[in-house]
């Protein structure tokens, strides 16, 4: 009896002891399951905060260029604008282009002086019987050939401001065609010298922004490419500013895609960028969807831009092989606009009574503050007695003198 007695209770034990080491077995998970909870929340929470970092902090990514490694904003941090962006006002919604053109003449010019303000040259007489002059940039109306074999919508077809060709040797005034807008370009101020465009609602369509910023792959082979990282956003704080808007080339994808080549950007002060110019971008949007189709030409003049970070006349681009490249901040942003009703046989249908804008904006920041756009309203003359440009050429004398005299009158 007394060993049946013993088992009993050293089985009743066993099954304590078992009962005990289960308990505490699941406390232990539990304990552990806690722990990793913990962790979870913590690294979740992390995640958000670098995200929101990230997110708030310009969109950061990392870069291997001319300067090494950086760490490079591909916007301006949304922190500067935090009453803007709670509002719903930041970014600008139709701010597809981070410029689309801005201000005053350009430094695009021709000759390897771009530091200086274009110099004229004594007057000549072109085909037509006009006086036309030259400058650095190109001759006014002194190669017919130059401005003839442009279709309608082809953003030439009324002329071809500075006479540019697709040759190399003209590098200073290097023509670009493209199906999406036509530019000439200056390997002195790796900037276009302008963009120009034909828009209307053809062009506009659903899609997305690409913000594919690339350097140009169809610059001849030997001339440098501006990279996106060459801007250092950081350090000098100018946008990225698109001459051919984003919003203006959504019909497709690839449309969109090809506005973000940096041959069709200068460096461009933030408040002119993303007020000024993006509101005379959405108007220019608001003029075709009312049935009209623009002939649109802008580009960047002078030295001397000032952003959050300073003036500054130039952004150096170091390269590996130990040599430096000066890519012009633009004092100005300029832009001329001409517009009819939809129709074909655009160069016979242009009269006076056509849609004539031109404005010249300061690259600076504080834009906006006392007015937008039309503040900086000016004439098609003013603009080519400071670029030395020769807009609108092929439209008949007449037609074309008077236009180019006309301030434009804004009603709001």
């Amino acid at each position: 009896m007394s060993t049946n007695t013993t088992k009993s209770k050293g089985s009743k034990t066993s099954k304590k002891t078992s009962a005990a080491k289960s308990s505490g077995a699941v406390k232990v998970y539990k304990k552990i399951a806690k722990k990793n909870k913990a962790l979870a929340v913590i690294i979740a929470a992390v995640v958000i905060l670098l995200g929101l970092g990230w997110f708030f902090g310009g969109k950061p990514i990392i870069e291997i260029g001319a300067e090494g490694i950086t760490l490079v904003q591909t916007e301006e941090p949304i922190l500067y604008h935090i009453p803007e962006y709670l509002r719903g006002e930041y970014p600008p919604q139709t701010d597809y282009a981070e410029i689309n053109g801005t201000g005053e003449g350009n430094t695009n010019e021709v000759v390897k002086e771009t530091a200086k303000e274009p110099a004229e040259t004594p007057a000549s007489t072109s085909s037509s019987g006009k006086k036309t002059t030259s400058s650095k940039s190109g001759t006014k109306g002194s190669d017919p050939k130059s401005d003839t074999g442009y279709a309608a919508n082809n953003p030439l077809h009324l002329g071809n401001p500075t006479d540019a060709y697709a040759d190399t040797k003209k590098n200073t005034n290097y023509l670009m065609i493209k199906p999406q807008y036509t530019l000439s370009y200056n390997t002195e101020t790796l900037c276009p010298n302008w963009v120009a465009w034909h828009l209307d609602t053809s062009y506009m369509g659903s899609a997305d922004r690409m913000d594919d910023f690339r350097p140009d792959t169809e610059l001849p082979e030997g001339w440098y490419g501006v990279k996106k990282a060459d801007y250092q956003y950081n350090k000098y704080g100018f946008d990225r500013g698109h001459v051919c808007p984003s919003a203006d080339r959504t019909s497709t994808k690839e449309d969109n895609s090809m506005t973000f080549l940096m041959t069709n950007m200068v460096p461009q002060s933030p408040d002119n960028n993303r007020v000024i110019w993006m509101h005379f971008e959405n108007y220019e949007r608001q003029l075709a969807n009312e049935g009209n189709e623009l002939y649109i030409i802008a580009g960047p003049y002078g030295k001397g831009g000032t952003s959050s970070k300073g003036t500054f006349d130039e952004i150096p681009i170091s390269l590996k092989s130990g040599e430096t490249l000066h890519m012009n901040v633009p004092s100005h942003t300029w832009k001329v606009v001409l517009g009819i009703p939809n129709g074909e046989n655009d160069l016979s249908r242009v009269t006076k009574n056509a849609i004539i804008i031109a404005i010249n904006v300061p690259n600076q920041m504080g834009m906006g503050k006392t007015g937008d756009w039309e503040q900086f309203i000016t004439t098609v003359d003013e603009i080519e007695a400071m670029t030395g440009y020769d807009f609108f050429e092929l439209l008949p004398d007449d037609v074309e003198d008077y236009l180019e005299a006309q301030k434009y009158e804004y009603v709001k």
